[in-house]
């Protein structure tokens, strides 16, 4: 019996790292492949259970609500209804005196229990609801055997305290591992966000943006752009209001930019006073256009420096399109020699070719 268990356990613990490592390379596939290939895991699971079932007596038992009220709790209905409905059907081929409460009891019942909890998945203080909910599964899937088998009670009385035992043991191992995947996922993401964000403006580094820019210009149709901004006179503005002053002046600038940020514009800092934009899936006058509004926006924005003073900046742009055959590297230089010009002819003003 115990080797029964210690199987299930082994098979729950095997579906958790997959899953883990589906997650960790979540961002690199389709969301399509992502629940194609949970849905197999999760069923795949299932039905390896069905032929390691846990002997008590002259009864057969298995784990297999487990892995269906995890996904179901945590990752809602998509992944568990439809493994729920291949197991099932996977059940029902196997036939049996035990098919039909095996699958109304075992699988349906604890899934859809735990999917009216899956909104509460993200409280992850409430310890006793949890507990309770898997303590309700456990007496779905047993609780018919008081009324379906001979003798039911005195069967039930004496598989009760191991079974919810194992059931309750088995739980708490994987929701530690859950929740320390979710640790982990969630210091990765801040790391990843850290290392490709300016710290300052919160936009992205020059070289989280062209990271990010080189598979937009893959992915989306032709016609894509750079701009360079640069703020006219800003070593003035450091030099007469100080640097949190020009710091500040910077956050706001990143502020309007960010504005228009779409799925077809991208905005990074370059370094320093100069700022970066990415226009894709556009036409040479939308470019410019949009260029005029950004020119536009700084030119009219009031900057605050403190409760009494307001001042206003001026920038300079560069505007430049990628080529066929071209590099997003030289289309950057020549956007950037747009802007040298732009400020050698006065600033305030923007060059595009």
């Amino acid at each position: 019996m115990f080797q029964s268990i210690l199987s299930n356990l082994a098979i729950i613990l095997l579906t958790h790292l997959i899953m883990s490592m589906l997650m960790h390379y979540r961002k690199r596939i389709t969301s399509f492949t992502y629940h194609t290939l949970s849905i197999i895991l999760v069923s795949c699971s299932i039905i390896a259970m069905f032929y390691l079932p846990i002997r008590f007596g002259d009864f057969w038992l298995d784990m297999r609500f487990i892995p269906l009220v995890f996904f179901a709790y945590f990752h809602g209905w998509k992944i568990a209804i439809s493994s729920l409905i291949i197991a099932g059907f996977w059940r029902f081929l196997m036939g049996g005196d035990g098919m039909v409460p095996g699958i109304l009891f075992g699988m349906i019942g604890p899934t859809l229990l735990a999917l009216a909890f899956h909104s509460r998945a993200n409280i992850e203080s409430n310890y006793l609801e949890k507990l309770s909910l898997l303590i309700g599964c456990w007496l779905i899937c047993d609780i018919p055997i008081i009324f379906a088998m001979p003798n039911g009670l005195e069967v039930f009385k004496d598989i009760a305290f191991i079974r919810s035992i194992s059931f309750i043991i088995t739980g708490i191992i994987w929701y530690i591992f859950i929740m320390q995947n979710r640790q982990l996922k969630y210091l990765y993401d801040e790391l990843e966000k850290q290392a490709g964000e300016d710290p300052l403006t919160k936009l992205l580094n020059k070289r989280k943006f062209f990271d990010v820019v080189t598979d937009k210009v893959k992915s989306l149709k032709p016609n894509h752009y750079i701009a360079m901004v640069d703020i006219d006179h800003f070593k003035n503005i450091n030099d007469t209001y100080g640097h949190l002053i020009g710091d500040k002046i910077l956050i706001d600038v990143a502020h309007i930019l960010k504005d228009y940020e779409t799925k077809f514009i991208q905005v990074g800092r370059y370094g320093g006073e100069e700022f970066i934009i990415y226009i894709g899936n556009t036409t040479n006058e939308d470019a410019k256009k949009l260029i005029e509004q950004i020119h536009k926006k700084i030119k009219e924005h009031e900057f605050i420096i403190d409760e009494y003073q307001h001042i206003k900046i001026t920038a300079s742009i560069g505007l430049a399109s990628l080529e066929d055959n071209s590099t997003l590297l030289h289309t950057v230089n020549k956007a950037d020699i747009n802007l040298y010009r732009a400020k050698q002819s006065g600033r305030n003003r923007f060059v595009c070719s």
